[in-house]
């Protein structure tokens, strides 16, 4: 028998998941509504599945990272916009997330999955990270940018150095003069506090812009 611990604010809800779990026959349910109720349930069973919903009052309660320490499946079901605490809910052991607009077939294959050691999560989470990511990426990059005073077009002919062109081959792709290309490369080097072609490839990739 699977011991499964569902944590939702509205009694109505927490209810229904516990009707449509318990109807798989290897599921016994416990139902609880605060962040309190679940540590003393935590406290007085051992439950094999943590399945909560997060919402802002749930996010503030202090119980909450108490709740989180315990060694025990944790998966999120909810249809509040979890990607702000993406990394911590999964720094915590959150293994599966689930949103409440999904079927029962679904939910129920996530408890399964994790009971397996595997983990689920929505498409729609999966893109959000994926920009989420993409927009830090260049944040760092600008970041950086800003650091060494580095122009856009300057990091432009440093990737053409890195991918081995001469200084004529750069000339002929930027489409400016062998003079400016030698006069752009010397700024560079300044900035870079560097000597030569190779430290400043070395450096830019140590910083992350190559």
């Amino acid at each position: 028998m699977v011991s499964i611990l569902v944590v939702d604010n509205h009694k109505a809800v927490g209810e229904g998941i516990k009707l449509l779990l318990e109807q798989e026959g290897n599921f016994h349910v416990t139902v609880v509504r605060t962040n309190e109720e679940s540590l003393n349930a935590l406290s007085q069973q051992t439950f094999d599945i943590f399945l909560f919903d997060i919402s802002m009052p749930f996010l503030k309660d202090p119980g909450l990272l108490k709740i989180l320490n315990y060694d025990v499946i944790k998966i999120i079901y909810t249809g509040y916009d979890i990607e702000p605490f993406f990394d911590i809910l999964v720094e915590s052991g959150v293994s599966s997330f689930v949103s409440k607009t999904a079927s029962t077939e679904n939910l129920i294959a996530a408890i399964r999955s994790a009971l397996d050691g595997n983990a689920m999560m929505p498409v729609q989470l999966l893109q959000q990270l994926k920009v989420v990511d993409s927009q830090k990426n260049k944040m760092e990059l600008m970041n950086q940018l800003i650091q060494y005073d580095l122009q856009k077009n300057e990091l432009a002919l440093l990737q053409l150095v890195a991918a081995g062109k001469t200084n004529k081959k750069i000339a002929e792709n930027l489409f400016v003069s062998l003079r400016t290309v030698e006069y752009r490369l010397t700024k560079i080097f300044k900035k870079l506090q560097v000597h030569s072609r190779i430290e400043a490839v070395e450096k830019i990739r140590d910083i992350g812009l190559l």
